[in-house]
């Protein structure tokens, strides 16, 4: 089987460039060919890859100035992605992009024939963050099948994107990655959030928590970096914790490890997340874990048993949290040495990596009964369908492309 990776994201060091790493790589070991399409840094792919910068739909439709340079920029990047898939020939896509990409996929599904696996990395969208249902909907309905992070992820592409079938497969890390790793060398203990700095991540109710912990000689210690740096250094002196507050930047994968490992706990105060990779490695390392109680995240850290949880955007409740671990080393033991043995028995990449590609084996193969997922109709209502034809027509009075779906013959609905 040939597999070809699709993914406007590898090009920023994070979870989705992790997670495709671990199933090209867990490819090739089982003697599949592999390649990608990817934003950046194709040099780092195991195997043949192609750069192709895809700009994103506009979050909000209306803003006229993004939705046209989406307009313009759309079909020099929809030509490469396609010349780039002939010319690499795979049997499979497997997909790994949010739904403002979801014309790309789409697309290429069209426009080439090869059938895709999606990668669902995202659930429910916390309130006042546009959902974009119809863009989800396009995203789901040009896969095949839907390989969901979370059975929270696979519920909400039924519910939204009208998804009848799909098969949970989550995140999971290496376990050789962690076995005898060096730890990180720090004089005093501290508090790790992991992460790009970025509102969704919510790192400034983290920097609120950790500011109203009281009777603590921690640190707090962030990796990673983003647009949300300079507000939270700001907020850290605003709250005169500055000088307890380090920002790491982007680490290298040793040193995250270290990181990990060392931790007294790792929080994880996200606003919207499908299931991710830090807190499954954060358990592998055998730190407890705070988390918010969001999309996937209580499937993996089940509260008072394998980490705790807390509600999101609640400092006051993370600080609790947080104090509860820092103050009670018995009790952070029994959670870290509880949450070590869920993912041991359920995460790790060897037992992930032969599912998903199992499930592309059956897409590939055309077996219905091996896709877990039908394809759906997208239509406003709530059933679903995927559009049989793209219809490109340039608008009048504008040099701009206007794109629209239209489904020129009938599609069977799903089962």
């Amino acid at each position: 089987m040939r597999l070809l990776f699709f993914s406007p994201y590898y090009g920023t060091l994070g979870g989705v460039r992790l997670i495709i790493d671990a199933l090209a790589r867990g490819a090739r070991a089982a003697g599949h060919e592999v390649a990608a399409v990817v934003d950046g840094d194709a040099l780092g792919f195991p195997g043949p890859a192609r750069a192709i910068r895809c700009y994103p739909f506009p979050p909000r439709p209306l803003d006229l100035r993004r939705l046209r340079r989406f307009a313009r920029k759309f079909p020099l990047a929809m030509a490469r992605m396609v010349t780039a898939t002939r010319r690499l020939a795979p049997d499979v896509v497997s997909v790994h992009c949010a739904r403002r990409y979801a014309p790309y996929a789409a697309a290429l599904q069209r426009l080439t024939g090869v059938p895709q696996v999606l990668s669902l990395q995202e659930g429910a969208m916390p309130v006042g963050v546009p959902e974009h249902p119809v863009l989800f909907r396009m995203l789901v309905c040009a896969a095949a099948a839907v390989a969901a992070c979370s059975a929270e992820a696979a519920a909400y592409a039924a519910r939204v994107g009208g998804v009848h079938r799909s098969i949970v497969v989550p995140n999971g890390y290496d376990p050789t990655e962690f076995a005898n790793h060096a730890r990180f060398a720090r004089p005093r203990p501290y508090v790790l959030g992991v992460g790009r700095l970025a509102p969704e991540k919510g790192f400034d109710v983290l920097v609120e928590a950790f500011a109203r912990l009281e009777r603590t000689d921690h640190d707090l210690l962030l990796a990673g970096d983003g647009s949300a740096r300079t507000a939270l250094e700001e907020l850290a002196c605003t709250r005169r914790v500055a000088e307890r507050v380090r920002f790491l930047g982007t680490t290298d994968r040793p040193t995250t490890v270290a990181l990990l490992r060392s931790a007294a706990v790792v929080a994880c105060p996200f606003r919207v997340e499908g299931l991710p990779l830090v807190c499954v490695e954060a358990l592998a390392a055998g730190s407890p874990v705070v988390a918010s109680a969001i999309n996937g995240i209580p499937e993996i850290v089940r509260d008072g048993e394998t980490g705790l949880l807390v509600p999101p955007d609640d400092p006051a409740a993370l600080a609790a949290a947080l104090a509860r671990v820092l103050h009670d080393p018995a009790d952070a033991l029994r959670l870290a040495a509880r949450g070590q043995a869920s993912v041991e028995h359920e995460y790790s990449w060897p037992m992930i990596v032969p599912r998903y590609l199992a499930l592309c084996r059956a897409v590939a193969a055309g077996d219905p009964s091996g896709a877990p997922c039908s394809p759906c109709c997208l239509r406003s209502g709530p059933s679903a369908g995927i559009p049989a034809e793209a219809n490109y027509t340039r608008s009048s009075g504008s040099k701009s492309f206007l794109y629209s779906w239209s489904a020129k013959r009938s599609v069977m609905p799903a089962t």
